[in-house]
Parts: C-alpha cells; sequence; structure tokens
C-alpha cells in the first residue's frame, strides 16, 4: 500500500498552516512590542502589527474591518506615534541606542516570576475565550435576518445594511467616540488646532522636492480613492470610516508639506465640521422620531439615497476629524516642553 502523499494527510491543509502561522506572527509581534526597549522599534512592530491584523481580518472574511485597521491601526496610529517620537525622542528616530534607564536592572528572578504571574493572567483570560469560540454552534448568528431583510435596507451589502441602517446607532455612536476623543484632547491643551499663527508656522515649513512631488502625485489620487471607497460601501467593502480615514491620509500629508488648509479655517467653520457627522444623526434620530417612525429609521422609498447622504457627511466628518486630532497633537508636541 503506497505511503499517503502530503496533501492527503490530515492536518496538513495549506490554509490552516497559513492561519497558524499568523497567529503565531500575531502573537511574536505583541510580545516583541511590549518587551522592546527601544521606542522606535516597538513604534514599526505596532505598524506591522496593524498590517498583520488587517490580513487576519481578511482571512476571517472581513475585508471591511480589514480596511479600517490597515488604514487606522498602521497607518494612522504610526504616523502618530513616530511624530511623536521625533519630537520626544529623537535620538531614537535618528537611530540611535536609547539611553539605558536610570534605575538599576530587576532581579533575574523578579523578572521571571513576573513573566509567569503575567502569562498565568493571560491564560486565565485566553482559555475560556478560546473554549466558547471552539463550542459557538456552526450557521448561528443573524446571517439569515439579515439576508431576509436586505431588500428594505436600500444597499446591496450586509455590512453597510446593518451599520447604517439596522444598527445604525452604531456608526452614530462610533463617530461620537471620535469627537469625544477630541473634545478631551481640545480640554487638555486648552485650545483648538486652528490658532493664529499656527498657520503661518506650517506656511514657513519649506518641504524638500521630492516630499512636494508625492504631495502633489498623491493627494488627487487619494482624494478619489476616497470617493471611490464611499460609493463602494452600498454594494460592496467600503464605506464611510474607509473613506474618512483615506481622506485624513491626504489632509495629514497636505499638512506634513506645509498647507496649512485646517488652521487657516474660521473658527465657525472649524467647529461645524467637527460636529458635522454626528449632528447629521442627531438629525435624522429626532427627524425620524418626529415623523412617527422608530429611531434612525429612514422614510420608505427613499433608504439609499438617505444612507448615501449620512455616509458622505460622516466621512467627511471622521476625515476633518482625524486630520485635526493629528495636527492638534502635532502642535502640542511643539509648544509643550519636552520631558526626558
Amino acid at each position: 500500500m503506497p505511503a499517503p502523499t502530503p496533501a492527503a494527510m490530515p492536518g496538513l491543509d495549506a490554509e490552516l498552516i497559513f492561519d497558524l502561522l499568523l497567529c503565531l506572527f500575531l502573537l511574536g509581534l505583541a510580545l516583541r512590542i511590549l518587551t522592546t526597549p527601544q521606542l522606535y522599534q516597538g513604534a514599526i512592530l505596532f505598524i506591522a502589527f496593524g498590517l498583520g491584523m488587517a490580513l487576519a481580518w481578511t482571512r476571517l472574511a472581513a475585508p471591511d474591518v480589514a480596511l479600517a485597521e490597515a488604514a487606522i491601526g498602521a497607518g494612522l496610529v504610526g504616523v502618530l506615534l513616530l511624530d511623536s517620537l521625533r519630537v520626544f525622542a529623537p535620538a531614537a528616530t535618528a537611530g540611535l541606542r536609547e539611553p539605558a534607564p536610570a534605575r538599576p536592572p530587576s532581579p533575574t528572578r523578579h523578572r521571571q516570576l513576573t513573566a509567569i504571574v503575567l502569562l498565568a493572567a493571560a491564560a486565565t483570560v485566553a482559555i475560556p475565550i478560546t473554549l466558547a469560540i471552539w463550542h459557538l454552534p456552526a450557521g448561528g448568528g443573524l446571517t439569515a435576518a439579515v439576508a431576509e431583510a436586505m431588500p428594505e435596507s436600500g444597499v446591496d451589502h450586509p455590512v453597510t445594511a446593518v451599520l447604517l441602517n439596522f444598527r445604525g446607532y452604531d456608526t452614530w455612536l462610533e463617530i461620537g467616540v471620535l469627537l469625544l476623543a477630541m473634545l478631551g484632547l481640545l480640554a487638555i491643551h486648552g485650545d483648538r488646532p486652528s490658532t493664529a499663527g499656527s498657520g503661518d508656522q506650517a506656511a514657513a515649513v519649506r518641504p524638500d522636492a521630492l516630499l512636494d512631488w508625492l504631495t502633489r502625485l498623491l493627494v488627487p489620487v487619494l482624494v478619489l480613492a476616497a470617493g471611490y471607497l464611499l460609493w463602494l460601501g452600498k454594494f460592496a467593502p467600503g464605506g464611510a470610516f474607509q473613506s474618512g480615514v483615506v481622506l485624513a491620509a491626504a489632509a495629514i500629508l497636505l499638512r506634513l508639506n506645509g498647507f496649512a488648509l485646517i488652521e487657516r479655517l474660521p473658527s465657525l467653520a472649524w467647529r461645524a465640521a467637527l460636529l458635522l457627522g454626528f449632528a447629521a444623526f442627531l438629525v435624522h434620530g429626532i427627524g425620524s422620531l418626529l415623523a412617527g417612525r422608530a429611531l434612525l429609521q429612514y422614510p420608505p422609498g427613499h433608504v439609499g439615497s438617505w444612507i448615501l447622504a449620512l455616509e458622505a457627511l460622516a466621512a467627511f466628518s471622521i476625515a476633518f476629524t482625524l486630520a485635526a486630532f493629528f495636527i492638534a497633537l502635532n502642535r502640542a508636541d511643539r509648544s509643550d516642553p519636552v520631558v526626558h
């Protein structure tokens, strides 16, 4: 009897092996991020972790989440980390080894005990979660209910239908979280990014020719990509958050190249842009209640148009909030004293 070939042997499925390797890769990256003594290396590893998580979400057939993870987890957060390091730890961004901490190193036995306690705590949380996921019934969830209600959703993609129609308050609250984060930053620093003088500082920046050329080349492409992602969300992975993050990337690229567009906006326009997405959902919700419908329920016969309008406003508000968040942190880093 001939021996079975590797392809026919059980447990050697190529996709399963890839998924296991991806899980080990992500766990190794997470451990390395938590233990690396160098800030610059940690920031680069965090960006790699975001890209790995985007690949993991793709393997889980969730391209919407994968796009958001790649854009926010790896892109925007990575830019914020590297820019903060450039201000607070210039030696790290120059590739130099960071100075050793002033405190004496902990004894080896103490470090081993700490590692054992942390691993035990992680296992205590991970094992019940793994067992619960393993025993989930096959074919459960609300997939059938969503598919049944799709003809009345106004869109052709189930994720958009859930986030903008069946559970529209989820998207509303996510926009509210971004707004609260921006308000918290302004409360801490006591001012908004569009202050007098910051625009002059940005205009005084003279980037090199390569950065200027890349900005002029990439910004129109990013704007077109944002519009395409917004339109694509009606029947495929995409939508307001993905579109908003791409628009924010274009605005941040312009700011890094010395174009102070947000800072030069009048105070009223700046506040209106910041509140636009959240206020649009609020007005829509109040209007639906006054019309005798459920909260955030769309008028019959115009669902698709209402969803597209709300997504466009939400995408602009998300883009403006993320870009303003970056600009506020960037300005605060330069105005606050550096603490070593």
